[in-house]
């Protein structure tokens, strides 16, 4: 049995005989221990953006940004990964993540993403982390007008794979400060928009984003669920998916 396994089965062993409850179902009162604390946020070098809650009596969970693991009670052990419900069969963690995504896309400010409106009845809402000289980008942007006629809206939140002050990184930035951003981006999609205009833009944030939610690969959806999907999808397939949400 490898390290993870045996983490997994171990973790498995904690949260049996209390059944799985979620931090806000728990009736544990108990205070954090400070020391443990202290020992927790010292092994992930004191992040600011670390949050600290009690699980259960044997656990604690740890939170930074949409990451989640989970601790024992003297915070010797750290369980990282998937960590499962046995009576419902879901992904603790990834439930987690996706709330936390669905949370975070929904209040994003405009000036953090160039969106592709549709104009029909019942518009569905996506999130793209899309790169503007990525291969799947352009072949997914190809189809822009056919996702916007099955009533999909498309926010691009740029994501230059190779960072800030990178050619890509400069083409991101000529487009969004061209006089018709989402005109100027189709081009670039094909290499054919040669503008070179510079302004503030709030690009390094949307680069930040992409780290905060963990998203390094292009294209990458997230939906209005928090859900995230990978790669290339037809307009008919997507809007099918997008009605399936509750």
């Amino acid at each position: 049995m490898n390290l993870r396994a045996f983490l997994i089965a171990a973790l498995v062993l904690l949260l049996q005989p209390y059944g799985i409850l979620s931090a806000g179902d728990t009736t544990q009162k108990d205070e954090l221990s400070t020391d443990v604390e202290t020992q927790i946020k010292q092994l992930f070098g004191n992040n600011p953006r670390l949050k600290l809650t009690r699980f259960n009596d044997r656990l604690y969970e740890i939170s930074i940004d949409a990451k989640s693991y989970f601790a024992s009670a003297d915070g010797r052990y750290i369980f990282a990964g998937p960590i499962l419900d046995t009576k419902t069969g879901q992904n603790i963690t990834e439930l987690r993540a996706q709330n936390y995504r669905k949370e975070r896309i929904s209040n994003l400010d405009e000036t953090m993403y160039l969106s592709f409106e549709s104009s029909t009845p019942q518009q569905k809402v996506v999130t793209l982390f899309t790169d503007i000289d990525c291969t799947f980008c352009r072949q997914f942007h190809q189809h822009m007008d056919a996702f916007n006629a099955e009533g999909i809206t498309i926010n691009y939140v740029m994501l230059p794979r190779a960072g800030i002050n990178s050619t890509s990184f400069e083409k991101t930035v000529a487009v969004l400060c061209s006089n018709d951003p989402q005109k100027n981006m189709t081009l670039a999609m094909k290499n054919q928009f040669f503008g070179s205009a510079q302004c503030a833009t709030s690009l390094p944030k949307q680069l930040k984003l992409a780290q905060e939610l963990g998203i390094s690969s292009t294209p990458t959806m997230i939906l209005p669920d928090g859900q995230i999907r990978l790669g290339l999808t037809t307009p008919g397939k997507l809007r099918t998916l997008l009605d399936s949400i509750q």
